[in-house]
């Protein structure tokens, strides 16, 4: 049996040898780990799966900014799960309590690639038909959580990274995040 954690500095090696397994060695190459590059993932949205002493899944929150107004928003992921684990609700229950955290924290929106299928079930919405886009990513692969009522009216654009906030804790990007 799994228990879901906050993610510790100790999990980071395990967490590298997991997303390895989980994706590949060719993973940092994807498009969106350049909105990562330089940027640390905001540590109350970060979590693990334990199972016993064993890392099973892990879960990682960005910020980044959107469109012209250089709104703030979050981009989730990786989500990884230990392949041999697959199928036991582990990748669900990080997804839903990450996503519950972001929204009681006052986030208002959450951006991720992935393939058609399995965020539906989170309530994520293709988002290239509501204007937003990713430099060097099919805009099919681009997907959008809103996290309060009527978000997507206000927000679109292209997706930047949030290099302003490196090394600043959650405060800052979460005031910048209700001011706008």
């Amino acid at each position: 049996m799994y228990k879901i954690a906050d993610e510790q500095p100790a999990d980071a090696g395990d967490i590298e040898q997991l997303l390895d397994l989980a994706f590949g060695p060719g993973r940092l190459n994807k498009a969106s780990y350049q909105f990562r590059d330089g940027v640390d993932p905001l540590p109350e949205l970060c979590c693990v799966a334990h199972d016993g002493g064993r890392l099973v899944g892990s879960i990682r929150y960005w910020p980044i900014r959107v469109g012209r107004r250089n709104t703030p928003a979050l981009l989730l992921g990786p989500l990884a799960v230990d392949p041999r684990r697959r199928g036991e609700g582990i990748g669900r229950m990080l997804v839903a309590q990450t996503l519950d955290r972001a929204t009681l924290d006052g986030h208002r929106i959450v951006l991720l690639v992935a393939d058609r299928g399995y965020y539906e079930q989170f309530g994520c919405i293709a988002a290239a038909p509501f204007g937003f886009s990713m430099p060097n990513e099919n805009p099919d692969r681009l997907w959008v959580r809103p996290l309060a009522p009527g978000v997507l009216s206000g927000i679109s654009g292209e997706i930047k990274p949030w290099r302003s906030v490196r090394g600043r804790g959650r405060s800052r990007h979460l005031a910048a995040a209700q001011a706008a």
